[in-house]
C-alpha cells in the first residue's frame, strides 16, 4: 500500500512537471537563440526522450488516456519525423535531414509526453498560465535591455533598431509577445479564472504590447489581432467586457508611449538620450500595468453580473461572433478612411507584390508598420515552390532549402529558410511532408476548439487563438525552426487531444515489459546525442580556426567526426587548417570527404579548389562546380582569377584567396 502511494505521488509530480513543460521550453529556448541551433534542439529532444522512457518504465502507459485525436496527432508527427529522416536518402545530404529530424522529434516527444497522463481542465489551465508567465518573463527581459540598457546591456544585434533580445530574431520575439497577449487576454477574460490571475494577466498586457511594438514585426501584430479574434469567437468568454474595458486603454496608452519614443527605434538605441527616453517609457509601462491591475480588480463585480445573465447558447454564439466581425470590420473601415480607402488598399497590394525592401537604413523603422512590402518573401517562396515543382512527391530533402536558395537566388543576400513553413515543406519534403505538417497543425487546433465546448471554454479559446496566430505567422516566417515559439503548440495539443483521466495512473503491466518499452524509448535519444556532441565540438573547432589556433581546431573537428561522421563541416575545418599549415595533400582528402557528405554544398567545392591550388593541382573544375552551386557568393566572385590562371600561378594565387572565417 505504501509503495502504491509513493507511486501515485511520483505520477502526480510527473504530471505536474509536464504541465509546466511548455513554459519551461519557451524560457529555455528563448535564451538559447530561440532554439535555432542544432545542439539546443538535440539536448532538449534527448532530455524529453529520457523523461518519456522513465515514465514508461516506472508507470506504464494507461490506455484510458488514449483518444482518436491523440493517436492521430502523434501518428502525424511521428510520420513527419520519419519522412524527414528518410529524406536524407534522396537528398544526398543525410546530415541536414538528421538535424531537421531532431526538431520534428522534439515536437513529437513534447506532444506525447504532455498528453501521456490524460487531459484535465486543471492541468490545461496551469499549462496556459505557465505559457503566459513564460512569455512575460522573456518579454520583460527584452524590454529591460531596451528601456534600461544602463542596467542590462546586450550586444548590438543585426538590426539594432528592432528589439530581438533574448531570441536573437525580432520577428520570433514579436510572435512570442503576440502569443503572450492572446493567452493573457484569455485568462483575464475567463469568468472561471481566480481573481488573482485575472488581475495579473491584465497587468501583463502593457509590457507584452510594448515588446510587440518594439520588434516592429508587422506579421506578429497581424497574428496577435487574428489570435484575439479567434479567441473571442471560439472561447466566447463571459468576462470579455471587463477584460476589454481594461486591456484596450492600457495597451493603447503603452503603445503610444513606445511609438513616440523614437530614439528607441534607431541604430543606437542605447545612447544617453535614448536611455532617458527608455526610462520614461518604463515609468509609463509600470503605471499602465498598475492601473490595469487595479481596474481589473474593480471590474470583477462586472464579471459576476455577466455570469448571471441568462442567454440561449445559440444566441450567445451568434452575438459573440457578430461582435468579433463588427470589431474587425470597424478596424478595417477605420484604417481605410484614415489612409485613403480603396486607393490605399490597392497601393498596399501593389507594394506587397512588387516592393521588396522594407529595411531601408535611412528610413524611420517605425514607418515599416505602414509599409506592406514583402521584404523578399515572394522571392524566397518562389525558390521553395520551384523545388517543389521539380520534386512534387518527396521534395529535395529536409534542410536543403539553403542549397536551393544559394543556387537559384535572384538576390545576393543569404537566407537559410524559406520564411514560410508551408512553402518550405513543399520544397523540402514534397506534398507528403506538407500534408503531414498541416494535418498535425489542424489536429492541434481541433483539440483546442474541442476543449472550448464546455464550461472552461475560455481556456480552449485562448489556446485556439494562440494556435491561429502561430499558424498564420508560420506562413510568412521560419517559426518551425524556432522551438521557443513552436514547441508549446504541440505540447499543449498533446494534452488537449488526450482523453480525460480523472485519477493519477498507477503502474500497470509487468515490470519487464515496462522496462523493455522504456529502453526502446531511450533508443530515440541516440541520434540527438550524437548531433549534440558533434555540434558542440564543431562550434569549438570553428571558433579556434577563426582565432588562428589550428591545433585546437583540428582536435575538436576530429571529435565532431567521431560523434557524427556524416556531417561535412568538420572535414571543411580540417581541410582549411591543412591549407593554413601547408599540408595540401591532407587538405584535398579532407575536402573530398566534405564534398562526398554534402555534394551540392558550394563551400566543400570551394575548399577543395583552394586545397588543390595550394598543392599545384588544377583547381578550376572544383571552382566551376562551386560557382554553379552558388553563383552569387562573394568569396567565389573574388576568386574568379583562378579560372583564367596558368598552372604555375595556382600555388601563388591560392593563399591570397579569402577563407570563410576571414
Amino acid at each position: 500500500m505504501e509503495q502504491r502511494r509513493l507511486s501515485d505521488r511520483a505520477a502526480g509530480a510527473a504530471a505536474g512537471g509536464l504541465t509546466l513543460l511548455p513554459g519551461v521550453l519557451v524560457v529555455g529556448f528563448a535564451f538559447a537563440s530561440g532554439g535555432y541551433q542544432p545542439d539546443a534542439v538535440a539536448l532538449v529532444a534527448g532530455a524529453l526522450t529520457v523523461m518519456l522512457a522513465l515514465r514508461v518504465a516506472l508507470i506504464g502507459w494507461p490506455l484510458s488516456t488514449l483518444s482518436a485525436g491523440y493517436v492521430a496527432g502523434a501518428g502525424a508527427l511521428a510520420l513527419l519525423a520519419g519522412w524527414t529522416y528518410v529524406s536524407g536518402t534522396w537528398s544526398a545530404a543525410p546530415a541536414r535531414a538528421t538535424i531537421e529530424y531532431d526538431r520534428a522529434l522534439l515536437y513529437l516527444l513534447a506532444f506525447v509526453a504532455c498528453g501521456s497522463f490524460g487531459y484535465s481542465a486543471q492541468r490545461f489551465r496551469w499549462m496556459l498560465r505557465g505559457l503566459a508567465a513564460a512569455a512575460l518573463v522573456v518579454c520583460l527581459c527584452g524590454l529591460t535591455t531596451r528601456l534600461a540598457p544602463d542596467l542590462w546591456a546586450t550586444a548590438i544585434s543585426l538590426e539594432p533598431e528592432r528589439l530581438s533580445y533574448p531570441m536573437g530574431y525580432w520577428n520570433a520575439l514579436g510572435l512570442l509577445a503576440a502569443l503572450g497577449i492572446v493567452v493573457s487576454f484569455g485568462l483575464t477574460a475567463d469568468d472561471r479564472e481566480v481573481a488573482t490571475v485575472k488581475v495579473l494577466a491584465a497587468a501583463a498586457l502593457p509590457a507584452l504590447g510594448a515588446t510587440l511594438l518594439l520588434t516592429f514585426s508587422r506579421g506578429s501584430i497581424a497574428a496577435a489581432t487574428a489570435g484575439l479574434l479567434a479567441l473571442i469567437v471560439v472561447g466566447r468568454p463571459r468576462a470579455l467586457l471587463g477584460a476589454l474595458l481594461v486591456a484596450a486603454p492600457a495597451v493603447g496608452l503603452a503603445a503610444v508611449s513606445v511609438y513616440n519614443a523614437k530614439l528607441l527605434a534607431t541604430t543606437d538605441p542605447t545612447s544617453a538620450a535614448a536611455t532617458a527616453q527608455g526610462h520614461d517609457v518604463a515609468f509609463v509601462l509600470a503605471a499602465c500595468a498598475t492601473l490595469a491591475g487595479i481596474a481589473r480588480a474593480a471590474l470583477l463585480t462586472l464579471d459576476d453580473r455577466m455570469r448571471r445573465l441568462a442567454m440561449p447558447a445559440a444566441l450567445r454564439r451568434r452575438s459573440v461572433a457578430g461582435a468579433a466581425i463588427v470589431l474587425a470590420a470597424a478596424a478595417a473601415v477605420a484604417v481605410g478612411i484614415t489612409s485613403g480607402g480603396p486607393a490605399f488598399v490597392e497601393g498596399q497590394y501593389d507594394r506587397f507584390v512588387h516592393g521588396n525592401d522594407t529595411n531601408r537604413p535611412a528610413a524611420d523603422v517605425r514607418g515599416r508598420l505602414g509599409d506592406s512590402g514583402n521584404n523578399g518573401r515572394i522571392q524566397q517562396w518562389r525558390v521553395a515552390l520551384d523545388a517543389f515543382d521539380r520534386e512534387p512527391l518527396h521534395g529535395k530533402g529536409a534542410g536543403t532549402y539553403a542549397l536551393a536558395w544559394e543556387r537559384h537566388r535572384p538576390a545576393t543576400y543569404q537566407v537559410e529558410d524559406a520564411h514560410s513553413l508551408y512553402a518550405e515543406m513543399l520544397g523540402e519534403l514534397g506534398i507528403v511532408g506538407a500534408v503531414l505538417v498541416v494535418l498535425a497543425i489542424v489536429l492541434a487546433l481541433a483539440g483546442f476548439v474541442f476543449r472550448a465546448r464546455g464550461p472552461d471554454r475560455a481556456l480552449g479559446g485562448a489556446a485556439a487563438g494562440c494556435a491561429v496566430a502561430w499558424a498564420l505567422h508560420a506562413g510568412i516566417d521560419w517559426d518551425w525552426e524556432m522551438p521557443a515559439v513552436t514547441a508549446w503548440l504541440f505540447a499543449a495539443a498533446g494534452l488537449a487531444l488526450a482523453a480525460s483521466h480523472a485519477e493519477q495512473p498507477r503502474p500497470g503491466g509487468r515490470v519487464v515489459g515496462r522496462v523493455v518499452a522504456g529502453v526502446a524509448c531511450l533508443s530515440l535519444a541516440v541520434l540527438p546525442a550524437r548531433v549534440f556532441v558533434s555540434e558542440r565540438a564543431l562550434r569549438d573547432g570553428a571558433r579556434a580556426f577563426a582565432a588562428g589556433n589550428c591545433d585546437v581546431a583540428v582536435d575538436r573537428a576530429l571529435d565532431a567526426v567521431d560523434a557524427f561522421n556524416i556531417r561535412p563541416e568538420p572535414f571543411i575545418v580540417l581541410g582549411y587548417c591543412d591549407v593554413r599549415l601547408g599540408r595540401p595533400a591532407l587538405a584535398v582528402r579532407a575536402m573530398q570527404s566534405a564534398v562526398r557528405k554534402d555534394p551540392e554544398n558550394w563551400e566543400g567545392h570551394y575548399g577543395l579548389a583552394l586545397a588543390q591550388a595550394t598543392g599545384g593541382r588544377d583547381p578550376r573544375p572544383s571552382l566551376r562546380t562551386a560557382l554553379r552551386y552558388n553563383p552569387r557568393e562573394g568569396l567565389l566572385v573574388r576568386t574568379r582569377d583562378l579560372l583564367g590562371s596558368e598552372p604555375e600561378d595556382w600555388a601563388r594565387l591560392a593563399p591570397k584567396a579569402r577563407l570563410p572565417a576571414q
